[in-house]
């Protein structure tokens, strides 16, 4: 980081403008001036620096506008010529501080936004935040996610949504977010270009810009600032406080039984049963087993029907995602405990299969939770398997079919409550030292939490749950017995458009909280994108990746490094993002260190 910064200011200090005198430009009274007035012998108001344009620092920055919100908190358009001020008496900054809503460390520097202008150049800064992604990766459509990302600043600026990601040229190469892009407000040129830069490493690159501009001598040497336990800035403090773990899971209004003992008694009995399954042989225990971290240790499933093609995911935490399964198919527990059941690689059965189960052998513990089931005995109405699509089902009355789907919600809302019990324990050594104790991590895994920071991992991992709940392609091989590349979050996205089991779907018991929920939209970046996993017990839930094809985390973070499989590889789809950033292999080492201390004992559920 100090190499990468101390190249930037050099770019920014060898970048003295000369234009003083009045260029094109916007009308002065139409654009607020810069520090210390309009110059009086600039009268002519003309249109914006004409190019050609360009995006490294020297080259003058293309007049891109966007739809979004005002630092007023009102809808407009937002454009990088509002900031041109070609008769300001002195030049101030446009920082135009690119990121997305999934990144944790774009968060961090939207809630402390006013420790900038809290400063003595204050005045001569002004910041827009163009938005790329939103908070599941996806492009910012919905003209609301500017206000969302509004109410999470300290101290308000301009928010751009840019979904088309025209912006991109301006990164340079493979780069963490936020990526600040400071630009010269009398020329429009850009200055310097940071990623990810610390407060003080900022704030020294806005001194160093401001003071060339102005002609003025500033020492470039950059003096780091006091670190925390010797190797963290403020902002990676602030978030290692973060990381600490809380115990329950976030309320889900629509399973009303999510926090009911008997729905996660009879929940556990229904986890562990084979019986569900027609073969007799697989339950949800089969593929999430405690002592493997609710996982099941092997590269894809191999006790159903038909051969996996996805790593088990850890179950760990999963009731505090905000989506679930690799590809998001799912928005409540209650839904993804159900989609194992039918799917043909995994349990194989059916809604009907479960339902006659739940009569033959839970009735009364179940209808002592949920209510009375259908009248299941009468295999005329309600044959003895089936579900949609199947000729069995089809036949069905529509309100048997209804009856049916509902008992089978129930189940998979007790199994929800059963998973809801299971806690991780919250005094592990990243926990105490989140909260302030020094000594529980060693040197090499201090040294590795630094180098996670270092290498751009907290944009993605963060939180007590050390994950974004996003979508992300980083190239990782296929888990499929074909070798083809896995579609992922697309393939996702259709199936949870279709499902009758959404959380605003008529089987919820809160439609209206559940249509709050985002709506996801495919995009050709939901090719191949899959859900950030959490690192909470990641030592012990080898192999790795949608795929499992990821035997180590050496494995997982050598791909990281390199920006995943070669664009040419079938195994995988898509293109890796421009926010997965290089680093070196003493950097991984580290990390990998760091990650070995994450091991996340579980608690037996109350």
């Amino acid at each position: 980081m100090m190499r990468r910064l101390a190249g930037v200011l050099l770019v920014a200090a060898a970048f003295a403008l000369a234009e003083t005198s009045c260029g094109a430009g916007h009308d002065a009274a139409s654009a607020p001036p810069g520090d210390g007035g309009v110059n009086p012998s600039c009268t002519q108001a003309n249109a914006y620096p004409k190019g050609p344009y360009g995006t490294t620092p020297g080259t003058t920055l293309a007049d891109d506008s966007f739809f979004g919100v005002g630092a007023d908190g009102g809808s407009k358009t937002i454009a990088f010529g509002d900031a041109y001020e070609p008769c300001a008496a002195r030049s101030r900054v446009l920082v135009i501080r690119i990121g997305g809503g999934f990144c944790g460390t774009c968060q961090w520097h939207a809630a402390h936004t006013s420790a900038l202008f809290a400063t003595d150049i204050a005045s001569r800064v002004r910041i827009v935040d163009v938005l790329v992604r939103n908070d599941d990766n996806d492009p910012p459509l919905d003209p609301a996610y500017a206000s969302t990302w509004y109410a999470r600043q300290d101290a308000h600026t301009d928010v751009a949504l840019d979904p088309d990601f025209t912006t991109e040229p301006l990164l340079a190469g493979r780069v963490a977010l936020p990526y600040l892009v400071l630009v010269d407000s009398k020329t429009m040129k850009i200055a310097a270009a940071l990623a990810s830069p610390s407060p003080e490493a900022l704030e020294h690159a806005l001194r160093v810009v401001i003071a060339a501009l102005d002609g003025d001598h500033h020492d470039s040497a950059y003096t780091p600032p006091a670190l925390f336990d010797g190797r963290f800035t403020k902002d990676q403090w602030d978030m290692i406080a973060a990381m600490a773990l809380t115990t329950a899971p976030p309320s889900d209004p629509t399973n009303a039984k999510a926090d009911d003992p008997a729905a996660a008694a009879l929940g556990q009995k229904l986890f562990a049963d084979t019986s569900l399954s027609p073969s007799g042989r697989v339950a949800c225990a089969s593929c999430h087993q405690a002592a493997k971290g609710f996982a099941d240790g092997l590269p894809t499933p191999t006790l159903g029907a038909l051969a996996g093609d996805r790593n088990t995911p850890s179950l760990l935490l999963a009731s505090h995602a905000r989506w679930q399964m690799w590809d998001g198919r799912a928005d409540s527990m209650w839904m993804q405990a159900l989609l194992p059941i039918e799917d043909a690689h995994e349990m194989s059965s059916s809604r009907l299969f479960v339902a006659h189960a739940l009569y033959d052998r839970y009735k009364a513990s179940y209808e002592a939770v949920f209510g009375p089931l259908p009248p299941l005995s009468d295999t005329a109405r309600f044959p003895a398997s089936g579900m949609p699509k199947d000729p069995a089902w089809e036949a069905m009355a529509p309100a048997d079919r209804d009856a049916v789907s509902r008992a089978f919600a129930g189940a998979g809302k007790a199994i929800a409550a059963f998973e809801r019990q299971l806690r991780a324990k919250t005094d592990t050594p990243l926990d105490a030292y989140a909260k302030g104790d020094e000594a529980a991590l060693t040197d090499a895994q201090k040294d590795g939490l630094a180098a996670f920071f270092r290498a751009g991992c907290a944009q993605c991992h963060y939180g007590p749950r050390l994950t974004d709940d996003a979508f992300h392609n980083v190239r990782a091989p296929t888990g499929r017995s074909d070798h083809a590349a896995d579609e992922g979050r697309i393939e996702g996205i259709a199936f949870f458009t279709a499902s009758d089991f959404k959380a605003s779907g008529k089987f919820s018991d809160a439609p209206l909280v559940g249509a709050t929920h985002v709506v996801p939209t495919a995009w050709e970046w939901s090719e191949g994108s899959f859900k950030t996993p959490t690192l909470r017990g990641v030592v012990d839930t080898a192999p790795y990746g949608h795929g499992g094809a990821l035997a180590t985390l050496e494995d997982v973070v050598e791909l990281h490094r390199t920006g995943g499989l070669a664009k040419l590889d079938a195994r995988a789809v898509g293109a890796a993002e421009r926010w997965l950033p290089e680093f070196d292999a003493p950097t991984r080492d580290a990390i990998v260190v760091f990650l070995r201390a994450l091991g996340q004992p579980v608690l037996s559920p109350p």
